[in-house]
């Protein structure tokens, strides 16, 4: 801890003055003109490190990649700096300078614009409160100078024959690109950093300790090239689209198909600096039952971005209220007819297969981690993402929607349509779903898809049926299409469910306790 000279009370980083402050006497001191007289002691004891406030002497609670936490017991703010050793210890800092108000505006403005949101999300009863945590983030920098050599083409038409002349360009190059951030943080979600970026790296300032007093911080546990190859294909792609907006270049074709991947692999960097820095982060949890949904604010920005959940009955009763205007809305253009009902309900069960699965395999994609490359770092598969695998082309599908929809919607509406044409094509509609996955790219098991797709295909076949046995009473295709909505209605609230668990999980890694600030 840091002790004021004064009074001996812990010091802590004061965001409105960028100083640290002590909350007794008032005293304010410069973070580079303080000095740590005591720190947490550490101990290892069967292979287990415990720290003890230097404060009180209780245990500190604290995981691996803690760099500053506070004590459970006394509240003190407490830096650990043997977690910050010549391994760990960042280049530089970007204090905080959004408060917790400043959190809580944004948050809420945020929150406004979710007009599907929990109520609980605005009501600060259910909310914890905003943690502030520096969190670790690579910071590349890349430099290319120099002569580079690349293709270029230029076509003619002669007659019947297109004459295509290739050249080999050059220009000389100096290009510099700095502050390109990865969060460095495998507790920290990919999707999450990304949303309330950038961090403006013109006001960093070099690191020191003290800096961290009053906030948690953790240290990196990702290496610096799991993002390299990322953030230096960023670079070239921006390198290749200024460079083809030059007047040369463009009537030269530099920005099309070879010429475009002969330039981009001439723009390689032949310079790579990467930094580690603390870049500052509001966290806020939002509990229910054993789920925890997370917002997170950008510290310097102000940036909010979360995954919020949907309210199940909110969702359905601002559905039905804008049902009621639709309906009476296509009365007006219109004739509702039995087959076209059971048409509509059995499309909007197709529509709504699709979805589903859609949610799945991206709840799947979410649990596996496969897409968060620091993650996937931490699992052992050294951040490389997996490919994602086709099931099927997606061309089937789409030439059975494409191809058979049209033609039907016509003949049902001019001339009352075929009943077998139409029956053969929700058959086909079914055996598409099922066979193509909805379109999606990711191989889902079939005990994870089966109860998803077994309600919206259940309604399209019913609809195949209807139309095959074609029957005389028009109660049969009221019935259908009834049965249709029904099983759409119920394959929505699967969807909200699903895209709920999306938001809302277990993420014990940044549960911090005590030191609320």
């Amino acid at each position: 801890m840091y002790e004021c000279r004064n009074c001996g009370g812990n010091l802590k980083f004061d965001i409105g003055s960028q100083k640290l402050f002590c909350e007794y006497c008032g005293t304010l001191e410069d973070p580079y003109n303080v000095y740590k007289e005591r720190d947490a002691e550490e101990s290892t004891q069967y292979d287990v490190t415990v720290f003890t406030c230097p404060q009180c002497g209780g245990e500190i609670l604290s995981e691996d990649t803690t760099a500053a936490t506070f004590c459970n017991f006394c509240g003190g703010a407490t830096i650990l700096n043997s977690r910050l050793g010549k391994e760990r210890r960042p280049h530089h800092i970007i204090p905080f300078t959004k408060t917790r108000e400043d959190c809580r505006r944004a948050y809420a403005k945020m929150v406004r614009r979710a007009i599907f949101a929990p109520k609980e999300l605005r009501d600060e009863a259910h909310i914890e409160k905003f943690r502030g945590i520096y969190m670790p983030y690579w910071i590349y920098s890349f430099k290319t100078q120099g002569m580079v050599y690349f293709n270029g083409s230029k076509s003619q038409q002669k007659g019947d024959y297109l004459i295509t002349r290739h050249y080999t360009m050059q220009s000389n190059v100096d290009a510099v690109y700095r502050g390109i951030a990865y969060d460095a943080s495998a507790a920290f979600a990919d999707n999450l950093s990304g949303a309330i970026a950038p961090f403006y790296l013109e006001e960093e300032k070099p690191f020191t300790p003290s800096f961290l007093s009053g906030f948690y911080a953790d240290t990196s546990d990702v290496d610096s090239y799991v993002y390299e190859e990322e953030a230096q294909d960023m670079v070239m792609e921006d390198g290749c689209e200024r460079m083809s907006q030059n007047a040369v270049c463009s009537r030269f074709h530099v920005k099309k198909g070879k010429n475009r991947n002969s330039l981009k692999k001439a723009l390689q960097p032949a310079q790579t600096v990467k930094e580690l820095a603390m870049l500052p982060v509001w966290f806020l949890a939002y509990r229910k039952d054993d789920k925890v949904a997370y917002a997170v604010v950008n510290g310097q920005t102000g940036k909010a971005a979360a995954d919020l959940p949907v309210d199940m009955k909110k969702y359905m009763a601002g559905s039905l209220l804008l049902a009621v205007p639709l309906f009476f809305l296509l009365n007006l253009f219109f004739t509702i007819i039995p087959t076209r009902l059971l048409i509509l309900a059995a499309l909007l069960a197709c529509v709504c297969a699709y979805v589903s699965v859609s949610q799945l395999s991206r709840l799947m994609a979410k649990e596996s981690g496969e897409e968060d490359k620091g993650y996937q770092f931490k699992l052992g598969k050294g951040g490389v993402v997996k490919k994602k695998m086709k099931i099927i082309p997606t061309s089937i599908l789409i030439t059975v929607l494409g191809v058979f929809c049209p033609y039907i919607l016509i003949a049902e509406i001019f001339s009352g349509g075929s009943g077998l044409m139409t029956g053969v094509f929700f058959a086909l509609a079914a055996a598409g779903i099922v066979l193509g996955g909805c379109l999606k790219k990711r191989r889902i098991p079939f005990k994870k898809a089966f109860p998803v797709l077994v309600k919206p295909i259940a309604a399209v076949m019913l609809a195949g049926v209807i139309f095959v046995c074609n029957p005389v009473s028009d109660l049969y295709y009221y019935g259908g299409a009834a049965v249709s909505l029904c099983m759409v209605i119920w394959t929505l609230t699967d969807i909200i469910r699903r895209y709920n668990l999306l938001t809302m999980r277990k993420l014990p890694q940044l549960h911090k306790r005590g030191g609320e600030l």
